[in-house]
């Protein structure tokens, strides 16, 4: 175990991880020896697990965003798009069916998320949730079910390859995203980038962490907090600017 920790602890995996990895291989072992195999119960304690470093999110500017959603080809311009005004993860975007657009209500229903072109479940229970749908995704929504680049298909979803299957968020981004921030001269990122942009432009904004933790859909605040920590809101700047004008 300590040999399989080791291996996890390559700079690419951060602690939290693979504590994640750990706890369900824990729960494999702990079956295990309830059907009689001889295994030894190994605490987590017991292990040498990597320190916690804490790396900055990196996340896409506001024009960055723009530029990228109006230079990408359909489908992935507006499957930016949703990941720009929702803050989405992107297996969520691609697992977003018909049904799952309240246009009466003005919600985006987050039900199912795709997992290397399969469709399961969300990340956790709080990732589950109805998020706010403003009226310009509702506008873009609406455009793209009437272009052609929409295809009718048996799964009901939003978005399909060619074989009417979900697409895999690691294709899209090796063969369409990246190429795109390359041609763009923009830092080379992932989807998850729009996801820190939104919640770092809450946050600018002076939305209270409660409203952000909502947004993100994390289970506690904390978790909110211990991710976008090191974002200064404009309020903060404003009230410091005007402290130090009177002085």
């Amino acid at each position: 175990l300590q040999g399989f920790v080791t291996g996890l602890s390559n700079g690419k995996r951060t602690r939290k991880t693979i504590e994640n990895i750990l706890l369900t291989l824990s729960s494999i072992l702990k079956t295990a020896r309830t059907w009689g195999y001889d295994i030894p119960k190994v605490c987590l304690s017991d292990l040498a697990l990597p320190q916690e470093t804490q790396h900055e999110a990196h996340c896409f500017t506001l024009d960055e965003m723009s530029r990228i959603i109006k230079t990408a080809d359909e489908p992935l311009s507006t499957v930016c798009f949703i990941l720009s005004a929702t803050g989405m993860r992107i297996g969520e975007v691609l697992a977003l069916r018909l049904q799952d657009l309240d246009f009466r209500r003005k919600l985006v229903k987050i039900r199912g998320s795709v997992y290397d072109g399969e469709i399961g479940t969300p990340k956790s229970k709080a990732s589950m949730a109805d998020l706010p749908m403003p009226a310009a995704l509702e506008n873009r929504l609406k455009k793209y079910m009437e272009s052609p680049h929409y295809k009718e298909n048996v799964l009901g979803l939003l978005f399909v390859n060619r074989r009417e299957r979900p697409y895999s968020a690691n294709k899209l981004r090796e063969k369409k995203l990246q190429p795109l921030l390359a041609d763009l001269k923009i830092q080379r990122a992932g989807f998850h980038s729009f996801r820190h942009a939104v919640a770092s432009q809450l946050i600018d904004a002076g939305a209270p962490i409660s409203v952000v933790q909502a947004q993100m859909r994390h289970s506690d605040p904390r978790i909110t907090l211990g991710i976008y920590g090191h974002v200064v809101p404009q309020s903060q700047r404003d009230a410091v600017e005007s402290l130090a004008a009177r002085l």
